[in-house]
């Protein structure tokens, strides 16, 4: 009896790490927010996981005037709150020093985060006429 007690403790021993659930590292993105352009009079910082979509709560100005994001990651700007709908833009690093019309587009985020080190940055927006 006693060498089937150790022989099942030792199995689930053996098989309890194979079956753990493998936690993965989830990366955040940080989202730095003016009311006025040029990085002028600063409102608000966002931390948000990747992949995820952030809704933003626009400034008493109405606009945001100029935003950035961390080096390694890349956000779609929607007017929606839920990030449905068209891209109005893109923004990462360096940011937006004026944001202009897309300024009150600023609704929600999704953002990614390149795994390398030394990706390009741009920005850009788009607008319809």
């Amino acid at each position: 009896m006693q060498f089937l007690k150790t022989f099942l403790l030792t199995a689930l021993v053996l098989v309890a790490p194979a079956s753990a659930a493998v936690i993965q590292k989830r990366d955040t993105v940080d989202l730095f927010i003016w009311s006025g352009t040029g990085f002028q009079n600063y409102v608000e910082n966002y931390s948000f996981d990747s992949d995820s979509c952030q809704a933003i709560a626009a400034p008493s100005s109405g606009t945001v005037g100029s935003a950035t994001v961390d080096d390694n990651a890349t956000c779609n700007v929607y007017a929606s709150p839920d990030c449905s709908g068209d891209v109005a833009g893109t923004l990462s690093a360096p940011g937006i020093s004026d944001t202009g019309s897309l300024g009150s587009s600023f609704g929600s985020v999704l953002c990614t985060v390149s795994s390398s080190s030394g990706s390009s940055s741009t920005t850009s927006s788009t607008s319809k006429h």
